[in-house]
Order: structure tokens, then C-alpha cells, then sequence
């Protein structure tokens, strides 16, 4: 978030130096309608597919509002995204009605850079990774008709493919793994991790992208709860928690009628919350009779949880979330534990380095 400024301004904001500002005030941009878009990538020198805006604070009436700062059509440059970057802007925000024009514009803008050599793996890992995140702020903003969810779900597919393409494309991942916790940035980490660990294990192609879908939709049944459970900025209370037990099963059913979504992923969805001795849900489960897909979610999905930054509590190294799970064996497969714990520490290096705004 940066300062504002006037309104005769705005479109010549990223023209100069500007200044961070910290009035530690929370804003949702989804309450605003809006989408996040990292600025990293945005190819420089060409026309942006749609309008930008960045969050500025207004002093007046003491809150977060969206800005105009690129019009559709004007070309975006690379001065901008240094100004914007050194501010600690990571991201800027493009209006949800125009989602599908910057979708339509990365589909294209994607073909180009991921069959491409020379393109380094960092930036098709990034590009990949914003692509996956767009389409589920999209999804997750629909109506979820099966329809909906249907063509959500075929985007993913694509994505999933390219990730399996490109075996480096799965390594280095602390470079694109996000540290700032909210079910988008959340739900990408874990398919993320999920397939690179389908991959440490050896799984086949076909299970390691059930691994990444599932792990992509795997909390798809939140957007059936009440908004301002989605982000609460602190623990969930007791009659909260009893709601947010019941998104495996509507996630489950969400997806149910979805080709694209095989059978393994649709168990997973439903038991990615199962617990090792049974105390878990929806089903109250042991290891024993949970699918392999959904233990191995289990895994990965606890340990981005507790590597990532909440607002009541800082995000716990990686070590510490490791050793977190190799004392908790009545969560976890214990037979799956020792893989995991070799898993972080293999070259895929999934160590989070710190929070990135998203």
C-alpha cells in the first residue's frame, strides 16, 4: 500500500519514487472487487490487457482505496514496475469484471513464454503459478455452477500439464512459494508441493496432476461459507469451526459432477482432513482407510499452514513445522512422515524465505 495522492495524478503515480506506507490498516480486495496481479509479471513495453490499480491510503477519510494507475491499452513499462517494486508494491489490482481479459491475455502471453528455451524456469514457474491463482479468485467469485466449475477446473488441467512438462519447473519452489496466508495463495502452495512430493515418491504423471489438482481445490467447499469467515483475522470460534468442518464435503460435492475431476481427486478433496488415529473429518478416518492422495494432502497442507503468516501468529520456520509433524504421528501417516521429512530437504528446496505480498 502507498500514499495517495490527488486525483489529477493518478495516471502518472508509476512516472515517479514512491513511498510505502504503513498505517497498518487491512483491506480486502476481493470485498472491493478486484484481483491481484503481480507486477513481476507483467511483460514490459507492451499494452496492458486491462486497467491497474494500486491500493492507495487516503489521509482524509482514513482507509485503502483502489487507484487508477494504468489505463487498458497503455503501454506498461518497466521504470513503473522498479518504482512500484522498490515501494514494496508487489501487486497491482485489475477490476473483476475484467479477469477474463487479463486470463485471455496470460493464456496467450503463456503459450509464448512456456514453450519458449531460453525463458528461464523461474519466470514460468511464476507465470504458472499467477495463472492457477487467477483462475481460482475467479472461480472462487462465481456462481459455481457446475458449469463454472467445470471450465475452472479444465484451466487447471491445463496448468497442471505444463507444471508436469518441465521437470524443473517442480524445484526451486521457495522462489515462488508465498508466505502471506489466504485460501488462494494457500490453495496454490499446496498443489505445488503436492506434486513435487508425487514426484520425490515417484508417482506416475497421472496421479502427480491428480496430486496438483486436488491440491489446487482442495478447499473449494469455503466459498460456501460465510465471507467473513474466508480471512478472519484470528481464531476461528466454536460454532465457526463446526461450519468450517463441513467444506470437505462441499467440495466434494462441488466437484462431483465435473469429468475433468477423477475419482482419486474427488477422495482427496473429501479426506484431506482426515486424521491418522481417526479424530479427524469429515468421516473420522484412520490412516489406514484414507486414500493416498488425501494423506499425502495432509501432509503439505498442515505444513504451508504453519509456515505461512496469519494475523494472531507468525509463520513458523521450516524446520519447526517439520519437527511439528514428526512429533504428531496421530495426524499424519507415520509410514509417510520419513518421506516427507527427506522431501524437505531434497533439491525441490520448498524452504519458504519470507512473506510475499500477493
Amino acid at each position: 500500500m502507498t500514499d495517495n495522492v490527488s486525483a489529477g495524478e493518478t495516471l502518472g503515480l508509476a512516472e515517479r519514487p514512491l513511498v510505502k506506507a504503513d498505517k497498518g490498516l487491512a483491506f480486502s480486495p476481493s470485498a472491493m472487487h478486484m484481483l491481484p496481479v503481480s507486477l513481476e509479471v507483467l511483460p514490459a513495453g507492451e499494452p496492458c490487457p486491462c486497467d491497474l490499480f494500486l491500493p492507495l491510503y487516503n489521509p482524509g477519510r482514513k482507509r485503502v482505496e483502489m487507484t487508477l494507475v494504468c489505463e487498458q491499452g497503455q503501454g506498461f513499462k518497466e521504470a513503473w514496475r522498479q518504482r512500484l517494486l522498490s515501494a514494496q508494491q508487489r501487486s497491482a489490482f485489475v477490476p473483476l469484471d475484467q479477469g477474463h481479459l487479463l486470463r485471455a491475455y496470460f493464456q496467450d502471453f503463456a503459450a509464448q513464454k512456456l514453450d519458449d528455451p531460453a525463458q528461464p524456469v523461474a519466470q514460468k514457474r511464476l507465470l504458472l503459478r499467477e495463472m492457477a491463482s487467477l483462475g481460482l479468485r475467479e472461480l472462487f467469485a462465481g456462481d459455481l455452477s457446475p458449469q463454472v466449475v467445470g471450465q475452472a477446473v479444465g484451466g487447471i488441467q491445463a496448468i497442471l500439464e505444463q507444471l508436469t512438462n518441465d521437470e524443473l519447473i517442480l524445484t526451486n519452489l521457495s522462489e515462488i512459494l508465498r508466505a502471506d496466508y489466504n485460501t488462494y495463495s494457500h490453495s496454490v502452495n499446496v498443489s505445488l508441493l503436492a506434486m513435487a512430493l508425487g514426484r520425490h515418491l515417484k508417482l506416475t504423471d497421472q496421479r502427480v496432476q491428480a496430486l496438483g489438482m486436488a491440491g489446487m481445490l482442495h478447499d473449494l467447499g469455503r466459498s460456501k461459507l460465510p465471507p467473513d469467515m474466508q480471512n478472519k483475522p484470528g481464531p476461528l470460534d466454536e460454532q465457526e469451526w463446526a461450519l468450517m468442518r463441513t467444506h470437505p464435503h462441499w467440495g466434494h460435492r462441488l466437484l462431483s459432477h465435473v469429468h475433468l475431476a477423477s475419482m482419486e481427486v474427488l477422495k482427496a478433496v473429501l479426506h484431506h482432513h482426515e486424521n491418522a488415529d481417526g479424530s479427524g473429518y469429515p468421516h473420522g478416518i484412520t490412516a489406514q482407510r484414507t486414500p493416498l492422495a488425501a494423506r499425502l494432502l495432509r501432509l503439505v497442507d498442515a505444513f504451508d499452514a504453519m509456515t505461512s503468516h496469519r494475523p494472531y501468529r507468525p509463520a513458523m520456520q521450516a524446520f519447526e513445522a517439520a519437527s511439528t509433524i514428526m512429533r504428531s504421528p496421530q495426524h499424519f501417516d507415520e509410514d509417510l512422515i520419513p518421506h516427507f521429512l527427506r522431501f524437505l530437504a531434497s533439491p525441490h528446496m520448498i524452504r519458504k524465505q519470507g512473506p510475499e505480498k500477493s
